[in-house]
């Protein structure tokens, strides 16, 4: 943790640094993959600070996740913070890029609550749109505190009947060693406004991408989605399961749309002169047939 708190140190001062451009060596972790590992390691650093004592362990387990998702070590990490704080000019370009990044997550993150608020933008009127509203990576525990992932969006006029909707994520058990005692259960559900309800539920047990997809087989106005991930492990009350990569997809059912639309067509009245042409066409097409009848 000393170690954590010296690069955070360090990039403090960056903007008052400067040094002379050099070949990045190929032992060292490269500028792009650099600036992408940092964003990650600084939401680490961001989430650990509000972990609570009790649960201190959280906080090295989520630096060892970063490195594990960029699949380096954290002496390969230590060792290119060296050379980069040697080399400022590399460093402070990383983190110029970085703050565009958290600038632009701010935007986004107010765009978010706005969406808890249901107040959904305009640029989610979208046929396919993710309308998750939380953060995307959620860690839990056995903890009763700490086990569950839950979340409820209330439909606005761009959601429509036989919609669909998608929750993925991407599920890591904790301890990797061995097979986990944990499980976890995710669940999607449709609200509707005649108080019908229409879900699905998956108990995950291994590490890995999960998806939930449930379409809504109801004509009535959908009035709300929820869900939930519920963890539990009777045997290991030390165990957790990292979830991130969280997606919540609408699609819109275009082929319900299609008939719709097909439907209005054959609905729309014709002018009583146009509906009179059609009967007249109708008796020409029909006396032929009427004197081939008779001819037998």
């Amino acid at each position: 943790m000393k170690k954590q708190a010296s690069w955070l140190l360090v990039a403090a001062f960056l903007p008052g640094m400067a040094g002379c451009g050099k070949k990045i060596p190929e032992d060292i972790i490269q500028p792009d993959a650099m600036e992408s590992l940092l964003y990650d390691y600084h939401l680490a650093s961001t989430m650990s600070s509000s972990v609570s004592y009790t649960e201190n362990y959280k906080k090295d387990a989520y630096f060892k996740y970063v490195f594990q998702k960029h699949h380096v070590t954290e002496e390969e990490f230590d060792s290119s913070m060296v050379w980069y704080t040697r080399n400022s000019d590399q460093l402070a370009t990383i983190y110029q890029n970085l703050q565009k990044r958290f600038e632009n997550e701010e935007k986004h993150m107010k765009v978010q609550v706005a969406k808890r608020d249901n107040q959904i933008d305009v640029s989610m009127s979208g046929d396919t749109v993710d309308v998750w509203q939380d953060r995307t990576l959620y860690w839990l525990s056995a903890s009763v505190l700490t086990n569950k992932l839950m979340f409820d969006l209330k439909a606005d006029t761009t959601f429509k009947p036989h919609d669909a909707m998608e929750l993925t994520a991407d599920f890591h058990f904790m301890p990797k060693n061995g097979r986990p005692s944990g499980k976890a259960v995710m669940a999607l559900n449709f609200y509707f406004d005649n108080d019908s309800v229409q879900g699905l539920t998956r108990i995950v047990s291994s590490s890995g991408k999960q998806r939930l997809y449930v379409r809504a087989d109801s004509a009535f106005t959908i009035r709300s989605i929820s869900g939930f991930v519920y963890y539990t492990d009777e045997k290991n009350p030390k165990s957790s399961v990292l979830i991130d990569d969280i997606h919540l997809t609408r699609y819109h059912n275009m082929e319900k749309e299609q008939e719709q639309v097909a439907d209005t067509i054959q609905k729309v009245d014709l002018p009583d002169t146009e509906s009179k042409k059609v009967r007249l066409q109708e008796k020409a097409i029909m006396q032929p047939m009427r004197k081939i009848e008779n001819r037998k």
